[in-house]
């Protein structure tokens, strides 16, 4: 039986929870993903002043992209002017969280926790390469 490709896979497998993300902030304040990124990374940050830089490695994107995105959040009053969760923003992120979760759960529901796992390891693997390669760096040969 032939394998199937790997782009194509992750691509329609992201494009897929793209939209599955979508739909569950589709009524909340939070504007799409830039944004749920950013209040995920800056509710659990320990440092408020480093946010903007950890949210635009994680993005992959440059630090205006980010400004634009904390611009729309401090607009949209999830975040106050110091950069700091609001009650609402607390209130939205938590909501959008559990919608997310449950997605999550009827995504992986009759699915072998071990291949769940396995999943994950093989994604962050695949991952690990691919900011190997953007970074320059020789990924490992092909073990045997």
């Amino acid at each position: 039986m032939p394998v199937r490709p790997l782009p194509p896979a992750i691509g329609a497998t992201e494009n897929a929870l793209r939209q599955l993300l979508t739909r569950a902030l589709a009524g909340s304040l939070i504007g799409g993903y830039d944004e749920w990124v950013y209040l995920n990374i800056q509710e659990r940050a320990d440092d408020p002043t480093l946010v903007e830089g950890l949210v635009a490695d994680a993005l992959r994107q440059p630090r205006e992209v980010v400004t634009a995105a904390r611009g729309r959040l401090v607009a949209a009053g999830l975040l106050g002017c110091d950069g700091g969760l609001t009650r609402i923003g607390r209130e939205q992120l938590h909501r959008c969280r559990t919608a997310v979760a449950e997605t999550t759960q009827a995504l992986t529901a009759g699915i072998d926790p071990a291949a769940v796992r396995t999943t994950l390891d093989t994604l962050d693997a695949v991952r690990g390469r691919a900011e190997q390669l953007l970074a320059g760096c020789a990924v490992p040969a092909r073990s045997r």
